[in-house]
């Protein structure tokens, strides 16, 4: 099902960058999922490499949760849209790795 996909609502280059929104959102019942902490924990030279450290949602409240993070101060209103260079990298990766 579409709605159950997931979707990067903030990225960071560190772990420790990640927590504080992660903790918020799940304080509010929000079900987070942080995808290449452990690359870029093992080397953090691969943080930029493979787009940092990304916290995901399902893209079902998605709107809400951009506006939650706006408001705790972990985005700003240039962030809630990924770059053209990242949307294009990301349909490359997908194609590679068949995500």
């Amino acid at each position: 099902m579409k709605m159950n996909k997931l979707v990067t609502v903030k990225t960071c280059t560190c772990f420790s960058e990640i927590v504080l929104p992660q903790s918020l959102l799940e304080s509010k019942g929000i079900q987070c999922f942080v995808k290449d902490e452990i690359m870029a924990q093992v080397n953090p030279l691969y943080s930029n490499t493979i787009g940092g450290i990304k916290l995901q949602v399902r893209q079902s409240g998605v709107e809400s949760i951009l506006k939650i993070l706006k408001q705790g101060g972990y985005i700003e209103e240039k962030e809630d849209q990924p770059s053209s260079s990242y949307i294009k990298l990301n349909k490359i990766l997908s194609k590679i790795f068949k995500r």
